[in-house]
């Protein structure tokens, strides 16, 4: 065989497993469009609006897309490390804004915006190393750390959120409830920390809190808050309902 056919041969074999590849991961590939939205306060910034909305809004798309590979056994279900994973995974999944608009809400206004994501199981699986890397430097912290946790400056919703919950797993509590705290004052209306609030109060067995904590969520429109509100109706002895 001359050399020129040798390499002609190698380049056809390349060429038909990429082709291969590329057919696999467009099949296994999911577009989705969701939107969200979020009431910004005086005080909140606009740059800060659209990032948390945007946040919002490929979660959502993160949501479904993990639902169907799950399915299709492309993931892992995550169980308890759900929240973490699913949340960091928005930081790799391609998106492209299709509609964003200001929309009156009494005194106030929303900043809504529609996106459309496309999601490859290899997003979730980067989301899961990113995790395990973050998880061991958050148990490598001293002990002052842990009971003191620090917020980062930079503005990344995915990764702060997905923190609140890794202590959630862990069954530190009490560092949670500082964080979230600490966190608030980073994103003092974003309605993804009083819903992260509302089950670290469950946990510590303080009912009343964890009410201000879903209705504070609902009323900045996470929606989970909204539906654990018309749901539970007696938590710790608590009656919830209205």
């Amino acid at each position: 065989m001359s050399r020129m056919n040798l390499v002609l041969m190698v380049a056809m074999i390349f060429l038909s497993a990429s082709t291969g590849l590329a057919q696999k991961i467009e099949k296994d590939t999911v577009v989705i469009v969701t939107q969200a939205g979020y009431l910004i306060q005086p005080d909140d910034s606009t740059t800060l609006a659209k990032m948390l909305a945007q946040y919002g809004a490929k979660r959502n798309a993160v949501e479904t897309a993990g639902r169907y590979f799950v399915i299709k056994g492309l993931v892992e279900s995550y169980e308890k490390k759900k929240e973490e994973i699913y949340s960091l995974a928005t930081n790799e999944i391609e998106t492209k804004i299709l509609e964003e608009k200001w929309v009156p809400s009494g005194k106030l206004k929303r900043y809504v915006v529609r996106i459309e994501s496309r999601i490859y199981p290899a997003d979730l699986i980067q989301a899961e190393i990113l995790n395990k890397k973050l998880e061991a430097q958050q148990t490598d912290d001293t002990l002052r750390e842990e009971l003191e946790p620090g917020i980062q400056p930079k503005i990344n919703p995915a990764q702060d959120i997905a923190r609140a919950y890794r202590y959630f797993r862990t069954g530190h509590w009490r560092p949670a409830s500082i964080y979230l705290d600490r966190l608030e004052r980073k994103y003092p209306h974003w309605g993804e920390i009083f819903m992260a609030k509302a089950i670290a109060f469950y946990a510590l067995q303080e009912p009343l809190r964890m009410k201000k904590a879903l209705e504070t969520a609902c009323y900045l429109e996470n929606t989970k808050a909204c539906e654990d509100l018309n749901t539970l109706k007696r938590v710790h002895n608590l009656d919830l309902a209205p």
